[in-house]
């Protein structure tokens, strides 16, 4: 069965290895030291979702691991 339009997309932001993965509906985007440039990628993951009309959510997996939803970050704004 195949969809036309996933009806959200999924945000994963984990702290993995010592780093924090960034990972779109499952798949990983990049993986960085600080945590801050890993929201910076959530920012951009949930402005593509904005774009493409399609609702966002996010995980976040923290150091100790324990696992939270949280709502996308806010579009990043062009500027």
């Amino acid at each position: 069965m195949e969809v036309d339009k996933p009806a959200a997309m999924q945000i994963i932001v984990a702290w993995r290895d010592n780093k924090w993965v960034v990972m779109r509906d499952a798949a990983e985007i990049g993986s960085y030291a600080y945590r801050a440039h890993a929201m910076a990628m959530a920012r951009t993951l949930s402005t593509e979702a904005a774009g493409r009309g399609v609702e966002c959510y996010m995980l976040v997996r923290e150091r100790d691991g324990r696992w939270d939803e949280h709502p996308c970050p806010k579009p990043a704004r062009d500027g």
